[in-house]
């Protein structure tokens, strides 16, 4: 076994609460780990010091005097510990980056708006000129396909006169 495996074992084998074949194999590697074997000793020295401690009751006075004490009454309190899941950090980071875009923009909303309109015009006219590409393409391989057409038809395979009459 692999010490961090046996190392997050000890504490229910120590309790007896491991099935027998995982005690066996708890067994085995203390038996041949010296640092795993040492570590199940520190932990039952621990188990029998804190066993050795005297159950303390508190006092009949005590017990009065924690009961009574009055229940807060609950207001209203936001809560936001909601937005600490792992799960919601990725919006989180869309939401952030979006609201740094909004406060440049209110910030200077003529520059930002122009600089939006230079790159959307620029990206407009790559596209016109992606389309004028290809349709002179589209011509030229249409120019081909007809020259080679009449080039074929001009073409007699078999060697005899074409009759036009």
């Amino acid at each position: 076994m692999i010490c961090d495996k046996v190392q997050n074992l000890l504490s229910p084998y120590l309790d007896g609460e491991l099935a027998p074949r995982e005690r066996a194999e708890v067994d085995a590697h203390l038996a041949a780990c010296p640092e795993c074997a040492g570590l199940a000793a520190r932990m039952r020295a621990a188990v029998a010091a804190f066993a050795a401690f005297p159950d303390v009751d508190p006092s009949p006075a005590l017990r009065r005097r924690l009961l009574a004490i009055p229940e807060r009454s609950r207001r209203f309190r936001l809560d936001l510990d909601f937005l600490r899941r792992p799960v919601l950090q990725p919006f989180l980071a869309v939401a952030a980056g979006l609201l740094m875009l909004v406060s440049v923009y209110f910030a200077s909303p003529g520059s930002f708006q122009r600089s939006i309109n230079r790159e959307f015009h620029r990206g407009i006219g790559s596209i016109e000129k992606i389309y004028v590409r290809a349709g002179s393409l589209t011509d030229r391989i249409g120019d081909l396909a007809v020259t080679a057409y009449d080039s074929a038809k001009a073409v007699n395979p078999i060697g005899r006169a074409e009759n036009r009459y």
